[in-house]
C-alpha cells in the first residue's frame, strides 16, 4: 500500500497560532437548508455534523450560495442519483440571512493552511472524528471555519461553519424563508420520486 492509498490528514499537530482568517460581516448572505418545523440557527453538537463541536458548544452550517446549500441539504442521495427527493424536499426550506456581528473565521481554503497540516481531506473524509478535533483546535482562537463543501465543486469557498452555543440562536431569521421543492426546480435540479430500482436489459444478440 503507497501513500497515495492512505488519508494523510490526522488531527492537528501543529500549534495553530497564525493560521490565515478571514472576516465574515452582516454583509455577507448566507444560505441554509432546514427543516420547516425547526429555526435556521441551529448549532449542532450531536457529533452527526462534520465540524460538530462537544456540548456546551456547537456548529452551525451555511452555504455561501443557494446551489452549495440545495447540493448539501439533500446530500449523498443527490450526488448518486441526480434527483432530489419529493417527499424530503417538502418539509424543507432556505432561508436567506446574515450574522448579526462580525465573525473571524479560520480560513481552512487559504494557501498557507497547507502549512499548518491541513489537506483537502478535511471536507471530504468519513468518518468526522479527524474533522471534529480540527474544528475543536480552531474554536480555541476562531468564531467559526471557511471552507469548501463535499458535495460541490469548484475553486472557491462555499461555506462557513459558525461556533456557538448548543442549540438554537435567537438571531433574526428570513421572514419568508423558500420552500426546497421551488429553489431546487428554480436552479435545475429534478424534483421527483428516486426510482425504486434500475431494470437492466440486456443489448441484443446479432
Amino acid at each position: 500500500m503507497s501513500h497515495r492509498d492512505t488519508v494523510a490528514l490526522g488531527p492537528p499537530l501543529r500549534p495553530l497560532l497564525g493560521f490565515p482568517g478571514c472576516e465574515l460581516t452582516a454583509a455577507q448572505p448566507l444560505i441554509r437548508g432546514h427543516s420547516t418545523g425547526n429555526g435556521p440557527w441551529w448549532f449542532a453538537s450531536s457529533g452527526g455534523g462534520r465540524f460538530d463541536l462537544t456540548p456546551p458548544r456547537g456548529t452551525c452550517y451555511l452555504a455561501l450560495d443557494e446551489l452549495t446549500a440545495i447540493r448539501e441539504t439533500v446530500g449523498e442521495t443527490l450526488a448518486r442519483i441526480g434527483v432530489v427527493s419529493d417527499a424530503f424536499a417538502a418539509i424543507r426550506c432556505l432561508s436567506t440571512l446574515t450574522v448579526p456581528h462580525e465573525h473571524q473565521l479560520a480560513d481552512t481554503c487559504a494557501g498557507t493552511a497547507a502549512d499548518f497540516g491541513l489537506t483537502r481531506e478535511l471536507v471530504s473524509m468519513t468518518p468526522y472524528g479527524v474533522p471534529q478535533e480540527w474544528a475543536a483546535a480552531f474554536s480555541a482562537t476562531f468564531a467559526g471555519i471557511r471552507y469548501q463543501t463535499r458535495f460541490t465543486t469548484g475553486p472557491n469557498p462555499n461555506a462557513v461553519g459558525l461556533f456557538g452555543e448548543a442549540g438554537e440562536a435567537t438571531w433574526s431569521t428570513d421572514a419568508n424563508p423558500e420552500p426546497l421543492v421551488a429553489a431546487a426546480r428554480r436552479c435545475g435540479f429534478t424534483v421527483a420520486s428516486p426510482p425504486r430500482s434500475v431494470r437492466i436489459v440486456p443489448p441484443p444478440v446479432n
